[in-house]
């Protein structure tokens, strides 16, 4: 009857039902316990982008940050980088698989890169879960034909709101899904335009489609904008909307999603491949 037991408690361990929380130790110190085991997979490897879960500990056991916090209930985005310092948290998914779940133990001086905090023997708790992941090139493939779907789509949107807008708008450039409408349909010559890298300052308005609401408005806070054009200071559909006007000019911009901000979006506010609705001043 005892070796029955035994065989069957065997069994259960090798099938990943019962599994013993063995303490993994890497570079620097970094300490892991895997709580949840997957079986049958690979884990993923520098270069990869990862979909993960995450809670950060402080060495006092306050908690400091959660993925919930981003309001990503499924969990967020992250490519797995080459670490300037060896053993950070991003080390310990590369030990995961799918769906498997972790404790880790991450020197501070480690996580902070702060050699100075050697000396503390102080640890971040982080509690994480690798929920998927998809090789650079898998990923590439993804989104060359959501691309081509978001292309569609979103001229589509933009054609109708241009005719939306024909009676007081006149369309006056149209490319790269980039498109400017202005009272004036007198296109600016070369040689008005405003250049690169000149300073300007710009009052907007951002609306964010489908159901325009309103994101941002420096009118409101009496605050234009100052920047640099075409220095990377802004977002691409920006940079090329305003080397096509002058000061003076007011338009209005439809910027698609990749002149945006992209598959990833930018913050809880501005969703993945989310087309723009700006109206723009620039100041003399």
């Amino acid at each position: 009857m005892r070796t029955l037991f035994l065989l069957i408690i065997s069994l259960f361990c090798w099938s990943g039902l019962v599994q013993a929380n063995d303490t993994i130790t890497i570079t620097n110190g970094t300490k892991f316990i895997i709580t949840h085991h997957k079986h049958g997979s690979v884990s993923p490897a520098p270069g990869d982008i990862i979909k993960m879960k995450l809670k950060k500990y402080s060495p006092d056991g306050i908690l400091q940050f959660s993925t919930e916090m981003l309001d990503a209930t499924e969990g967020v985005d992250m490519t797995l980088h080459n670490n300037a310092l060896p053993g950070d948290i991003l080390d310990v998914f590369l030990k995961l698989k799918p769906g498997e779940k972790a404790t880790a133990f991450v020197p501070v001086w480690v996580a902070d890169k702060d050699e100075n905090m050697k000396t503390a023997q102080e640890f971040y708790k982080y509690e994480i879960e690798l929920v998927s992941f998809v090789t650079h090139e898998e990923l590439k493939e993804q989104q060359t034909s959501l691309l081509a779907e978001l292309r569609v789509e979103q001229k589509e949107t933009f054609d109708k709101m241009v005719q939306m807008l024909s009676p007081v708008y006149k369309l006056t450039y149209q490319k790269d899904g980039l498109y400017i409408l202005k009272t004036d349909a007198r296109k600016v010559k070369k040689k008005e335009r405003i250049r690169s890298k000149e300073e300007i300052k710009v009052h907007y308005l951002l609306q964010l489609f489908p159901d325009m609401k309103e994101l941002d408005n420096s009118y409101k806070r009496g605050e234009p904008f100052t920047l640099k054009v075409d220095d990377e200071q802004v977002i691409k559909g920006w940079d090329l909307a305003l080397m096509q006007l002058k000061k003076g000019d007011k338009a209005i911009l439809l910027i698609p999603s990749w002149l945006g901000y992209g598959f990833t979006g930018s913050g809880r506010d501005i969703g993945p491949n989310t087309p723009l609705y700006f109206e723009v001043q620039i100041l003399d």
